[in-house]
């Protein structure tokens, strides 16, 4: 038995970074020492030469190694201690001990597959069980771990977990198993699996359990590896794209996705590794969130536990900002993609049929994560139609991000009613931070640019929810009414905080006056839709544009402010064309009238 151990983390690493730096001054002075020892002959007076130097080399570097080792065994025994002292019982004495042993009790698993391959029987499969139960006690070692599963080699220790999985139905490789089996596999083959990760998160396998090691095994054999036990961010994200990375029909709904089961409870426990996933990998997200896959598991409530899962890797304030923003634009352009199968693209209806987005816990997830990156959605739009107004362009990485992309997703995540309400709500919300009624739209060059500035930042954010209302699964009433609401986006609260209304009176006159609008607004898109009137879905964009001009007006002149000249009255009509029109009448278009 080995020795009680206890380290400062951070004063271990400290000196091991110091002992580096000592190895790297050895290293490159030796050999300038040695060839003026050389030079020197006879005549070299000092009294050890370069062998002290060889000396003090190999001591830094045995320190060190021994250092490591007892590092990465405490952090496999105190796995959550944090950077507080570790301290723990070691089961061995020393690095090299460890490795020896590691390969002795490989021969005997070794030994007993070979039998049970032959035999294939329960008793021979006990064998197998009991010379891998021999090694649990040792595997919070990764030396000891390391060394026993390179005594194995990785084609000896997949052939363990295919030889349990071969009888546990025809998909069992292929697409996992569900957790009841994995527990009962957890007993015979828990501790390679805890070995094989052990190892891995001490940073001691060989390049033969990389990525060679991952691509030949088989997706249900890693995610059963997976489940069994707890694997680096590193591992779970090679495990993921392994699984996500095939082609969709490979998880075609004939058998439930228990692969994608596994990952998900691995993420839960690991959010930040999903949002480095999502950050890292540029197509990682529509992968994973393809309808044809999270939808169609066979698996109950799947997409709820997806949903949590992801709540927990993109709401404000998980993880890294700069980690989380990037996951975000990732998200946007696998859900919002050209052709996306979230709106019907064809590359969803070549195999599967769209599953209806009502009632979409991811959806519902999505929509309420995004709002706080509204501002940059919108600055994108804006930056397409109005590239004149540099100081409201999006900032990196959100200037990369394509208008179209960022609507497109809107539409898919519209389709779900509480999502949809959940995105007007918070371009309400956007709207009214931007406080437009601070800056007079006619008047100084300065103030004027501010109220530009904030105009076109609000009808970006109509843009945007106009381009996804399309889709939404709304009634006629309920459309028309999610139109009125948006197109006023602009002159909301233009009319609220600009024009100064002294009096309660006056000022409940004004908001009834706004209600009023989007109420005829309303009705006439209402009629538009029951083919209630004649005209087009671009004369109806006009007359509206036409009628929140005239309303801003007629507003005005009512409380005695002072009134727009005839100029001013044309130029505030074409700003508010400009901002929501072309998204208006396309919004009207594919509703249909």
């Amino acid at each position: 038995m080995g020795e009680f151990v206890g380290i400062d983390p951070s004063g271990a690493e400290r000196l091991s970074r110091e002992m580096n730096i000592g190895k790297n001054v050895l290293g490159q002075t030796r050999p300038k020492l040695e060839a003026a020892i050389a030079e020197a002959g006879a005549s070299w007076t000092g009294q050890q030469g370069v062998a002290a130097l060889h000396r003090s080399w190999a001591f830094f570097d045995d320190t060190q190694r021994d250092l490591q080792w007892r590092m990465d065994t405490l952090k496999q025994m105190v796995p959550s201690s944090g950077n507080g002292l570790l301290s723990g019982l070691f089961t061995f004495d020393n690095e090299a001990e460890a490795a020896r042993q590691g390969k002795a009790d490989a021969a005997p698993i070794a030994e007993a597959l070979k039998q049970h391959e032959i035999e294939n029987s329960l008793k021979s499969w006990q064998k197998v069980a009991a010379a891998v139960a021999a090694t649990k006690e040792k595997l919070k070692d990764p030396a000891y771990a390391a060394s026993m599963l390179a005594a194995l080699g990785p084609e000896r220790f997949r052939a363990l977990f295919m030889q349990w999985m071969k009888d546990k139905g025809l998909a069992a490789t292929d697409k996992g198993l569900p957790p009841s089996v994995v527990q009962q596999g957890r007993e015979s083959l828990g501790p390679l699996a805890e070995a094989y990760a052990n190892a891995e998160r001490a940073g001691r396998l060989g390049e033969e359990w990389g990525k060679k090691f991952i691509e030949r095994t088989d997706p249900g054999v890693l995610t059963t590896l997976v489940a069994m036990s707890k694997p680096s961010s590193t591992l779970l994200n090679q495990v993921a794209l392994r699984v996500l990375g095939r082609p969709l029909a490979a998880d075609g709904a004939t058998s439930p996705n228990w692969n994608l089961s596994a990952l998900v409870e691995a993420y839960d426990a690991d959010p930040e590794a999903l949002q480095t996933l999502l950050a890292q990998n540029k197509d990682a997200a529509g992968w994973l969130l393809h309808p044809g896959r999270f939808r169609q598991t066979g698996i109950p409530n799947f997409e709820e536990r997806l949903a949590g899962v992801l709540d927990k890797a993109l709401r404000p304030g998980a993880g890294d900002d700069r980690v989380r923003e990037q996951a975000w634009i990732n998200v946007i352009n696998g859900v919002g993609a050209e052709d996306t199968p979230w709106l019907g693209g064809q590359w969803n209806r070549r195999i599967f049929v769209l599953p209806k987005f009502e009632d979409s816990p991811v959806s519902q997830m999505l929509a309420r994560n995004v709002a706080p990156y509204l501002d940059e959605l919108a600055r994108g739009q804006s930056m397409r139609d109005s590239p004149d107004l540099t100081g409201v362009f999006p900032r990196p990485p959100w200037d990369k991000l394509a208008p179209e992309t960022a609507s497109r997703f809107m539409g898919g995540l519209m389709q779900d009613n509480e999502a949809a309400k959940t995105l007007l709500k918070a371009a309400q919300d956007y709207a009214s931070t931007l406080d437009i009624g601070r800056f007079r739209p006619f008047g100084d060059e300065k103030i004027q640019d501010e109220y530009t500035n904030r105009e076109a930042l609000a009808g970006a954010a109509a843009n945007l929810l106009l381009s996804g209302s399309a889709y939404a699964e709304w009634s006629d009433d309920e459309y028309a009414d999610f139109v009125a609401t948006v197109v006023t986006l602009p002159i909301d609260w233009l009319s609220n905080k600009y024009w100064h209304i002294e009096g309660a009176t006056a000022s409940t006159a004004r908001d009834a006056g706004l209600d009023a609008s989007k109420d005829s607004i309303k009705e006439m898109v209402k009629n538009y839709l029951d083919k209630a009137t004649p005209g087009t879905a671009g004369s109806l964009a006009d007359e509206l544009v036409r009628k929140l001009a005239e309303w801003v007006n007629v507003s005005l002149e009512e409380h005695n402010q002072k009134p727009l000249t005839t100029a001013q009255r044309n130029q505030t009509r074409m700003a508010l064309r400009g901002r929501i029109y072309e998204a208006l009448k396309n919004a009207l278009e594919a509703r249909g009238g």
